[in-house]
């Protein structure tokens, strides 16, 4: 474990791994649900309930996964494991999610539903594994920022890259059951290679060194009873239900407010694309001001930009494309900041138990990152369907919505997330961890150690 900078090498290649788990996620954000009620042709309520009720086994999946790994001991290590062999079942998973089988609407629902339950659990078992490494990696409290900085050029990268993908395959087929199919199968194929990349430059410490683990109990009360980390998930968890939100509407936003569907893609591509290079900026913030006040400021300038969205008239497409483009701030900000907080909560809990319980922490901080996810889909379904959406046919490709439905992705596009993000404020300014209370904790450690 390093308590300087890491080389160059290192966090290039351990950054890829995002990549196993951002190009799926980005996928579902950006089209679960318009592929489930426009492709798929599931009612948007059903859709909802579909995503909705498998975060059941979610809220179960995550703890779980979280406490195996820090109990498990294998010559692979406790998290490496977790990468070689749930690599393969991730990206076969994912495929099955985007076929459209000959069923009626409830066998569709109970299919998308155990399907998406079969993906999320070697989500959870890659995701946890690989993210429980990077507080191995360095003990540095600004270097913290920086890795997580080089992940989240990769991840959103990753995500630029599957809609760049997406956006191009539409051009030559037009077929979307066929279309969605092929983006499955290529993007699963390309997640399964990461996480062996990971799995080869990374090392852990030999199972005979580790202590023994906490009780079941014990340590799930140390981590629910962690206050700055349930801080840190309260502002992640806001943050990140904001970019799912807007993730999700902005197709919707395109096709029925703004009227020019062939544009869709390239909203997401602006907002996206605008993120990575705002993550240098992020990175110096961090540094500047420390994360919780870089974290303050971005959120801040996010609400402004989602409101006037939200309040723009459907005639101004181009100033609609600026807006996409400022929202990367607000984006590249929850991406990085919350990240490069869960590492240093991992010492205040060590402080406090004398273990290292990466693999819990990391196992919370993926649920709150997918229930985000679920809770907007199934919010957005059922705003959908209590509005009178219109649900697209062969004959009616792009309906005119009646104005509720337009009034309701209006909603989902500025005032619902920007209150979100008010209340992440909220959390980010009570968060108690600054750089110099961290060094202080990790000389404390160092001396007990020794």
């Amino acid at each position: 474990m390093a308590t300087g900078k890491l080389p160059l090498r290192t966090k290039l290649l351990f950054s890829t791994g995002d990549l196993s788990t951002s190009i799926p996620l980005a996928i579902l954000m950006f089209f679960q649900l318009y592929f489930l009620t426009d492709v798929a042709g599931l009612r948007p309520d059903y859709a909802g309930w579909a995503v909705g009720l498998s975060r059941i086994w979610d809220a179960i999946n995550d703890p779980l996964f979280g406490q195996f790994s820090d109990r498990l001991r294998t010559r692979w290590g406790r998290r490496r494991v977790l990468l070689l062999f749930g690599a393969v079942p991730l990206g076969v998973t994912f495929m099955m999610m985007w076929f459209v089988p000959p069923f009626g609407q409830l066998g569709l629902a109970v299919y998308y539903a155990l399907t998406f339950i079969l993906f999320d659990t070697f989500f959870t078992m890659v995701h946890v594994g690989y993210n429980a490494l990077t507080p191995e990696l360095t003990l540095d409290y600004d270097e913290r920022s920086t890795l997580n900085g080089y992940r989240m050029v990769f991840s959103i990268s990753g995500t630029l890259g599957a809609i760049v993908l997406a956006t191009v395959l539409s051009w030559y087929i037009l077929q979307p059951r066929v279309l969605y199919a092929l983006i499955g199968v290529g993007l699963g194929f390309v997640a399964m290679i990461p996480p062996y990349i990971v799995f080869a430059v990374t090392r852990e410490r030999p199972a005979e060194e580790q202590p023994a683990p906490l009780p079941l109990g014990q340590a799930l009360r140390a981590t629910l009873g962690n206050h700055p980390f349930r801080l840190v998930m309260g502002l992640y968890l806001l943050s990140w239900t904001t970019a799912s939100i807007l993730a999700a509407v902005l197709v919707y936003y395109a096709n029925y407010y703004l009227r020019v569907p062939e544009q869709a893609n390239y909203f997401v591509l602006a907002a996206q694309g605008m993120a990575i290079l705002f993550i240098p900026v992020t990175v110096w913030l961090a540094r500047r001001l420390d994360k919780r006040r870089a974290f303050i400021l971005g959120s801040a300038t996010w609400i402004v930009v989602l409101l006037a969205i939200s309040a723009l008239p459907a005639s101004a497409v181009g100033w609609a494309y600026l807006l996409a483009a400022l929202n990367g701030f607000g984006i590249a900000v929850a991406y990085v900041v919350p990240w490069a907080m869960v590492p240093d909560i991992v010492e205040v809990d060590q402080a406090q138990t004398g273990q290292r319980r990466e693999g819990s922490y990391y196992a919370f901080a993926s649920f709150f990152q997918k229930l985000a996810t679920g809770m907007v889909i199934w919010a957005m379904g059922q705003a959908l369907a209590l509005s009178g959406y219109i649900t697209p046919s062969a004959s009616a490709p792009l309906p005119v919505q009646p104005p509720q439905a337009v009034a309701a992705i209006r909603m989902f596009a500025g005032p619902v997330p920007a209150l979100l993000l008010l209340l992440a404020i909220a959390c980010a300014w009570r968060y108690p961890v600054s750089r110099e209370s961290h060094q202080l904790l990790v000389g404390e450690l160092a001396e007990h150690e020794a």
